[in-house]
Parts: C-alpha cells; sequence; structure tokens
C-alpha cells in the first residue's frame, strides 16, 4: 500500500467543497437547521486515532511494558488510517463548503449564523480526523532497515 498522497487529499476536499456549496445552494431553504453535535463523533474518532497511533508507535518500538504487535493488526490500522485521512478530507471539504455559503448569508437567513457555527465545528473536526488519520499511517509504515 502506497501513502497517501496530498493531491489526493485536495481532490477529495475541493470535489465535496464544490458538491455542499451547490447542495446548499438548490435547497437551502428547505432543510432544517443543523445540529451543533453533528461533528461529536467525528472528533471522537479522531481523537482515538490519534490514542491509537500513540499506542502503536510504542508496540512497534518495543518499549518496556508493552506486548509486541502483529503485523495483520499493522497492516489493518494502516487501512484504516488511509480511509480516515480521505474520509477527513472529504468531510473537512464539505464543511467549508456549507461555511463558505452560510457565514455570508446572516442578514438573508435566519438560521444561518447557527449553521455558520456548526460548519466550523465540523470543518474543526473533520481536520481532527484527517490529522489522526495521517499521523496513524505515518506510525505503521515499515521502517527501511
Amino acid at each position: 500500500m502506497r501513502p497517501t498522497r496530498p493531491r489526493d487529499l485536495v481532490l477529495a476536499a475541493v470535489v465535496f467543497g464544490i458538491l455542499g456549496y451547490l447542495l446548499l445552494w438548490w435547497a437551502y431553504r428547505s432543510i432544517p437547521t443543523l445540529p451543533r453535535t453533528a461533528s461529536l463523533s467525528v472528533v471522537v474518532i479522531g481523537v482515538i486515532e490519534l490514542q491509537v497511533a500513540v499506542q502503536s508507535r510504542r508496540r512497534l518500538e518495543g518499549r518496556p511494558g508493552t506486548r509486541p504487535i502483529l503485523p495483520l493488526t499493522v497492516a489493518r490500522l494502516a487501512a484504516l488510517a488511509k480511509a480516515s485521512s480521505v474520509v477527513g478530507a472529504a468531510l473537512a471539504g464539505a464543511w467549508a463548503g456549507v461555511l463558505g455559503y452560510t457565514a455570508p448569508r446572516t442578514d438573508e437567513f435566519p438560521t444561518a449564523g447557527g449553521d455558520a457555527i456548526s460548519a466550523g465545528l465540523g470543518l474543526a473536526a473533520a481536520v481532527v480526523l484527517l490529522v489522526g488519520g495521517l499521523v496513524l499511517e505515518r506510525v505503521c509504515r515499515v521502517k527501511k532497515p
């Protein structure tokens, strides 16, 4: 498996950002307000991935008090990390599109201010997931002898 390329992440973010913006442009009047807790699960998963990265690094280095980690487990963590970084980039793009649509329209729509706050929280949570995935992927790389 090859490392995640930054251009793939940027492409996912741009595509989903455009889609999010266009979706709101088309149907913003008919959707309910965005919940503030929508990004809570994403940030929890990102934090858990960061914690798993720290623990996996210790186990791979063979530090005292840790058990060895199976190679298949490392491969599974690498696949999870790669998927998480792409999903984090896509979510960041989508939330950026929502933020880009709602932030300038706070005077036009009464709920746009609250939706912009929800979009900002979602964008921050997506960045946590993206960073968690990239850090975990970095930890799972095979070291060159």
